[in-house]
C-alpha cells in the first residue's frame, strides 16, 4: 500500500474513533455527528463547546501520542471531524517518519 493510501486509511481509522469518543464520551447522537461533524464543530450546528474540544484534542494527544501546537489549532480543519482526523493521521506519518531516521 502506497504511503497517500496508508495515510488515508490511518486517517479513516482515527476518523471512527474520535465518532466514538463522541458518541461515548460527549453523549452526541450518531445522527447528529452524521449529518453535521463534517461541517463544523462550532456554529449554529456546533457539536461542542470549546472546552468539549479541548477535553477532545486531550484525549486525542493521549490516545495517540501526539502534541497539538498553535500551527494545528490554527488549521481551519482542526475544526471538522475529517479534517481532526487527518491532522492526526499527519501527525502520526511524521513521527513514524522522525523514528525512522534516528
Amino acid at each position: 500500500m502506497d504511503e497517500k493510501n496508508n495515510k488515508y486509511s490511518v486517517s479513516e481509522e482515527i476518523r471512527k474513533e474520535i465518532e466514538n469518543l463522541l458518541y461515548t464520551r460527549f453523549e452526541l447522537s450518531k445522527k447528529l455527528v452524521l449529518d453535521y461533524g463534517n461541517d463544523t464543530f462550532f456554529g449554529l450546528r456546533g457539536l461542542l463547546v470549546p472546552r468539549e474540544l479541548t477535553y477532545l484534542a486531550y484525549m486525542l494527544e493521549q490516545q495517540y501520542g501526539v502534541q497539538f501546537t498553535m500551527e494545528e489549532y490554527d488549521d481551519p480543519r482542526f475544526y471538522s471531524l475529517s479534517g481532526l482526523s487527518e491532522i492526526v493521521a499527519e501527525m502520526l506519518t511524521e513521527n513514524s517518519h522522525e523514528e525512522v531516521n534516528l
